[in-house]
Order: C-alpha cells, then sequence, then structure tokens
C-alpha cells in the first residue's frame, strides 16, 4: 500500500469515527425528541384532569372603541367516565343576562351535544355541533372553548419549533383539524413543564382571525391553572378578557346539576 492509500484510508476512518461520534451524541436527543401527537397527548391528560371542577369568573368584553362590559359566570364540570364529561355554565349578571346558561354533555371525546338557555323565552334551545366553535354568547371564546378536551383523532400534529415564551420553554405545535371547522389551523405555545397552552392563534387560511393568551397560572390540587384568559378578534378588534375569581377541583357533583332541568333553573 502507498503513502497515498494509507492517508485515504486513515481520512475514511477518520470521517466514519466522526459519523458515529456524532450519531452517539445526538441518540439521548432523538431518543427524547416528542411528535407533536405526543405533546397533545400530555396537553389532553392535564385538560382530563381540570374536568372535575367548579369555578366563578368575571368575563371582561372590550370593543374597538374602548367600551367595556362586564359579566359574572360560574362553571361546573364533571368527568363521567374515561371519555365523557359535561359542562354547566350560567350568567349571574349583569341583569338582562341573569339566568342564561350553556349545557355541554359529551358522550365521548368525539360526540358531544350542547343546549343554550334563555330565560327571557323560557325554552332550552339545541345548538348544532357545527355552531361550537361560533361566539360564546358575544363574547370572543368559542363554546368549544368551554368544553373538556377534543378528540385527538380529528387532528393532525405538527411540531414547528421549540422556544420559550413568558419565560417557560415550549414546543410550538401545528394542529389542523381533518374535519371541516371555523378556522383551518392553529399553532399553540405548550409549556414543556406544564403541559398546558401558554398561547394559541387560530387561522383562516393564511390570516390569524382569533388570538388568544394564557396567563397568571397557579398550580391549584397540583393542577396548574390559568387565572387569566385573554381572547381577541383580530378582524373585529374585539376582545375578552376572563378572569379566574376562584376555583375549586375534586368537586364530583352530582349528575343531576347537569340537566336541562337544572339549566332552566341556573344551576340549582
Amino acid at each position: 500500500m502507498n503513502k497515498k492509500q494509507v492517508h485515504g484510508t486513515r481520512n475514511k476512518a477518520r470521517g466514519a469515527g466522526c459519523i458515529i461520534l456524532a450519531a452517539v451524541l445526538l441518540l439521548p436527543f432523538c431518543a427524547n425528541a416528542m411528535s407533536g401527537r405526543e405533546v397533545y397527548e400530555k396537553v389532553h391528560e392535564v385538560r382530563s384532569r381540570m374536568l372535575d371542577r367548579k369555578t366563578e369568573a368575571t368575563m371582561s368584553l372590550f370593543d374597538k372603541g374602548g367600551g367595556k362590559r362586564t359579566r359574572s359566570l360560574t362553571e361546573y364540570s364533571k368527568k363521567a367516565d374515561p371519555e365523557a364529561y359535561k359542562v354547566l355554565v350560567v350568567f349571574n349578571s349583569p341583569p338582562d343576562l341573569k339566568g342564561v346558561g350553556f349545557l355541554m354533555y359529551a358522550h365521548t371525546f368525539a360526540d358531544r351535544d350542547l343546549w343554550a338557555y334563555f330565560p327571557e323565552y323560557k325554552r332550552v334551545r339545541r345548538i348544532p355541533v357545527t355552531s361550537q366553535d361560533d361566539s360564546f354568547f358575544g363574547s370572543d371564546f368559542s363554546y368549544d372553548d368551554f368544553g373538556g378536551p377534543p378528540n385527538l383523532d380529528d387532528y393532525k400534529f405538527s411540531i414547528l419549533k421549540e422556544e420559550n415564551f413568558d419565560g417557560r420553554p415550549c414546543y410550538v405545535v401545528e394542529v389542523t383539524p381533518k374535519v371541516r371547522r371555523k378556522y383551518t389551523r392553529y399553532v399553540a405555545w405548550v409549556a414543556k413543564d406544564l403541559w398546558i397552552h401558554l398561547k394559541i392563534d387560530y387561522y383562516q387560511d393564511k390570516d390569524i382571525y382569533r388570538a388568544g393568551l394564557f396567563r397568571n397560572i397557579k398550580i391549584v390540587d397540583g393542577i396548574a391553572t390559568p387565572f387569566k384568559l385573554d381572547m381577541e378578534n383580530r378582524k373585529t378588534s374585539h376582545r375578552t378578557e376572563l378572569t379566574v375569581e376562584s376555583i375549586k377541583y375534586h368537586t364530583h357533583f352530582a349528575d343531576e346539576l347537569f340537566t336541562q332541568r337544572s339549566l332552566e333553573r341556573g344551576g340549582r
């Protein structure tokens, strides 16, 4: 073997060694890398734990001109089994909204019934599931925002990047519905240490039409809970802020609370 051959053989060996070393160094990162679906399985788990609760909240609506309207509401929820859950929301003020309510019964994460009650008309009205992305009683939140975790099989998930938001490391995940929704996709900043949303941008095609922020996070009964939720409609410059005044988990409400009769009676 001549000198050129020996030198070439050594270079090849050195190059192969570098490739093997790089592969070994990257192995822990590859092993710990999560898919978008796996990130949302964690989010799903946390949201499921949040379902058994009572929340007292103030809802403030801000219009483009700076006007403000304030409402108070009570939310009750119960997890019936691994997938089924029930949610009841009743407005306590102002007087023109007092007694107005919303009831959701999820038989599974993929199968939900929704109703609304208006004391003025003294009747319960069924809300089509196709309207779940509509405005929640004039706010910038949707009916779906007040529900539990969605059926993960109805979405495609893709991690776009990892970055810090509001001081916390996050996965930035693109979520695309497989079925027709009011939005074509949304991008969510998921805190790695809490597995909750810190920010969500909802898109209609290329434009953001709703943007949500989840702040003032406190740990309540071991559950990371945002006490300030902000949702803005980018098309109308209207914004809704939901402030949690109090929250209690593990409430174990009776099933009788989550009926149309209870909805008509304001949760009584």
